[in-house]
């Protein structure tokens, strides 16, 4: 697990979104982490298998009641552009439970030092598999896989626990 970051305020650098079907709209993460407690599910990529058919649905199924507990903001953030990321949180989430966001430049992940390469699966540089809650911009808690392939602390199910919330 990184050095970091229980108790640290939000990087400030930028996320973007796709708004309007092809507006790309930069937002500031301390801006959009200022307020509310936040649950951000960090994966390494689109369309990658564990994140499509595993993680991120459980996180849809289980939105109401993660809300229901107390999360104002379900953020889902992905090393990928914006376009990238748009197509696939559709299908993934057509009632838009959860808000996607792009780290395409890495500047997110870089900044709480959760970036990794995989040379064997041809990712290049990409965001570990995390878990994060935040409130009013601080980080209170994290949790890292010890693998991109695995996915064993950052299911939904770890974010409803007592020891996290």
């Amino acid at each position: 697990m990184p050095e970091i970051i229980t108790g640290s305020r939000v990087p400030d650098v930028q996320l973007a979104r796709l708004e309007a079907g092809d507006k790309i709209v930069s937002v500031a993460a301390r801006a959009l982490f200022a307020y509310g407690r936040a649950l951000i599910l960090g994966v390494p990529g689109a369309f990658t298998p564990i994140c499509s058919k595993e993680h991120v649905p459980d996180f849809v199924r289980n939105a109401d009641k993660m809300t229901a507990i107390g999360y104002s903001h379900l953020i889902c953030i992905a090393p990928n552009d914006p376009s990238v990321l748009a197509a696939w949180a559709g299908p993934l989430d057509p009632g838009g439970k959860i808000e996607f966001y792009s780290d395409g430049n890495l500047e997110f992940t870089r900044a709480l030092r959760l970036e990794v390469t995989n040379r064997p699966l041809f990712l290049g540089q990409r965001s570990q598999r995390y878990l994060m809650s935040i409130e009013g911009g601080i980080i209170t808690r994290l949790r890292v896989e010890t693998d991109l392939l695995r996915y064993s602390c950052t299911r939904a199910a770890d974010a409803m626990a007592p020891s996290f919330t």
